[in-house]
């Protein structure tokens, strides 16, 4: 029975964690899809696109379709931070939303190059027009992602502009970029969560704590010889 606690204990400690990890990322993801609609309104405003074929309603569907992935994920991660009986589904479940929420920033991207190529716009053809874009909530921090390092630009830590070619796939990719901290902190979660299923994992734990009761007991040992010698000395 002690072995079964024990191990229970542990694995539950490490799902819960994996569980808030998720909850993080999966709050952070929304915050920056808000900061994102905000910044392609401001890129709106800046290039006179107040009712047609603005940046904001082109992307719209596909904000509302990530903001969609980041709810599911937050929802399977409640589930596992609140779970009773830790198991691979999941954790396999946590891979599947998390790597959702990735696909679903890389399609942001590509819908944005989309909008720059309809509308004759690229990176490299506007770089002699390099912009100063004031992001919302900006970041200055990254532990990367699934989704790679192509979203790192130039920034002002202290005054939050970022410089960059003036075109929606940038706006998505800064954004991206000082916005969202990646998926680094939870992949690595997931692997630690998934271990300790493993019976290797269990027999970790009871060693250590054989070995911490054994120390103890040499300690308390110790202290009473000790107080015997003591005792007798006098």
């Amino acid at each position: 029975m002690g072995k079964s606690t024990n191990y229970s204990d542990a694995t539950k400690s490490e799902f819960s964690k994996l569980g808030q990890l998720m909850i993080q990322t999966a709050d952070e993801a929304a915050f920056c899809l808000k900061a994102l609609k905000s910044n392609l309104a401001e890129y709106d405003t800046r290039h006179g696109l107040f009712f047609l074929n603005t940046a904001k309603s082109y992307m719209r569907s596909d904000i509302r379709a990530t903001k969609d992935m980041a709810s599911e994920l937050r929802h399977v991660a409640d589930q596992i931070d609140k779970s009773e009986t830790p198991s691979e589904s999941e954790i396999t479940a946590a891979r599947s939303k998390i790597h959702a929420v990735s696909d679903a920033m890389i399609d942001l991207k590509k819908k944005a190059r989309a909008y720059d190529r309809k509308n004759s716009l690229d990176d490299t053809s506007e770089t002699s027009s390099v912009s100063e874009m004031s992001l919302s909530s900006v970041k200055t921090e990254s532990e990367g992602s699934y989704i790679g390092d192509e979203n790192r630009g130039e920034s002002n830590a202290h005054s939050g502009i970022v410089r960059a070619a003036d075109t929606v796939e940038a706006v998505v990719r800064l954004t991206l970029r000082h916005n969202f901290s990646g998926f680094s902190a939870v992949k690595h979660q997931i692997g630690l969560a998934e271990e300790s299923l493993s019976p290797s994992f269990a027999e970790s734990v009871m060693d250590t704590m054989a070995s911490l009761t054994s120390s103890l007991k040499g300690e308390e040992k110790f202290a009473s010889e000790g107080k015997q010698t003591k005792s007798l000395s006098v």
